[in-house]
């Protein structure tokens, strides 16, 4: 679900498309797509707006698997400041977790996944608070 080269914890980003594009390219670090999907994420969220800003804070940008998935993963990158992405109800954005996935169905997997880590408390609060990469990533593989 996620390598521990794809976890970028107060990165510094000023913009949505910043937040966007380091969420692709942890993705793409990790074996899991190619830079053309990193940008496609990029040309979605210009296209149809903030759609993938599903909770308060939460991001979840991602592209069509013809885009250059290449396998199922997930990147998270904790921005160092929240950011604007346009959302009118759950701006500003602190967490972004890209995805790629190369089905429908893994798509599911892997936002089901995530439903069950953020659904816990006390998992949300150390995502969003731990200054350790290492304890981030064992949380994220235990909750496979």
């Amino acid at each position: 679900m996620i390598s521990p080269n794809a976890i970028h914890l107060d990165y510094p980003a000023t913009s949505a498309d910043e937040a966007i594009r380091k969420s692709g390219d942890a993705l793409c670090a990790a074996g899991a797509c190619s830079e053309q999907y990193t940008q496609a994420m990029i040309d979605s969220y210009h296209q149809f707006g903030p759609y993938f800003v599903i909770a308060p804070g939460l991001a979840m940008p991602h592209a069509r698997p013809e885009n250059g998935a290449i396998a199922p993963q997930i990147s998270l990158v904790r921005l160092r400041e929240p950011v604007e992405f346009g959302h009118a109800e759950n701006d500003p954005v602190q967490l972004v977790l890209g995805l790629s996935a190369t089905n429908s169905d893994q798509h599911i997997q892997l936002i089901q996944k995530i439903v069950t880590l953020l659904g816990d408390e006390e998992n949300l609060q150390t995502l969003m608070n731990s200054h350790d990469a290492q304890q981030i990533y064992r949380l994220m593989i235990d909750a496979e």
